[in-house]
């Protein structure tokens, strides 16, 4: 007899467990579901903002512009081995895609590529109207990105291509000072998140620091104070590259 009352009370334990794992079972379902459930309409919504952004961009003047010179992006990018997307963002950045846009110090065009840079692209390409040209601008300015790509072979493609819009944009010698007292810190020399900061540290005001990167006390390429434009310059392209490769 008892072990029938204790039999009968281990098979009333034992319903009440599986009735309690069936309704927490149920619930984790349902908590699934609802889960699921979001991240569906979070992917909805997300594609429905992109279509927006898309038809938005595509609608702009900007948007005309990057349908008008499409083909010569895709042209020379592919042939320097860049995304097409990565130069129309570079583009927005330097001019607007403003055809005749001038810099306060004489850049010039789509690209906005200085004078003297244009003359030495012009001996190597043998193309005269880069300063003129919206096409041969575009050309140029691929051309150069390609040559400040060169300088820094042993980055992973990402950090090359910042690094390389850097030097685009402030002189690969600004650069090359940063990666020195990044090197100084015992930090890596090809990745931008670490070189970036650094750029920063070549003003006439960190003297102290000089003195211990370089013999005679200042970078080899002289004092730099325009590390927000160019820090601002990368991040900003490679923001809205890596929007337009999800839009366009």
């Amino acid at each position: 007899m008892k072990a029938f009352v204790l039999s009968g009370f281990m098979l009333t334990a034992l319903l009440f467990s599986a009735c309690n794992m069936a309704e927490s079972g149920a619930q984790s379902a349902a908590v699934a579901d609802d889960s699921l459930l979001a991240v569906i309409k979070n992917r909805i919504e997300e594609k429905r903002e992109l279509i927006r952004m898309r038809e938005e961009l595509l609608n702009s003047p900007v948007g005309y512009s990057i349908k008008k010179y499409k083909p010569i992006i895709k042209k020379y990018a592919k042939r320097y081995g860049f995304d097409w997307r990565l130069i129309a963002a570079q583009i927005v950045q330097e001019s607007g895609f403003r055809e005749k846009a001038r810099s306060r110090v004489g850049a010039r065009g789509l690209m906005q590529i200085m004078p003297l840079t244009a003359r030495e692209i012009s001996r190597e390409l043998d193309i005269e109207y880069i300063m003129r040209s919206p096409r041969e601008n575009i050309t140029a300015g691929i051309y150069h990105l390609n040559k400040q790509m060169a300088y820094f072979r042993d980055a992973r493609i990402d950090d090359r291509t910042q690094l390389a819009l850097a030097s685009y944009n402030a002189g690969a010698g600004r650069v090359f000072d940063a990666q020195e007292i990044s090197a100084y810190f015992r930090q890596p020399t090809n990745q931008w998140p670490t070189v970036r900061p650094y750029l920063s540290l070549l003003k006439r005001s960190d003297w102290e620091l000089h003195l211990q990167v370089w013999p005679d006390g200042k970078p080899r390429h002289g004092y730099f104070y325009g590390y927000n434009e160019t820090i601002n310059y990368v991040n900003h392209i490679w923001e809205r590259y890596q929007l337009y490769k999800k839009i366009l």
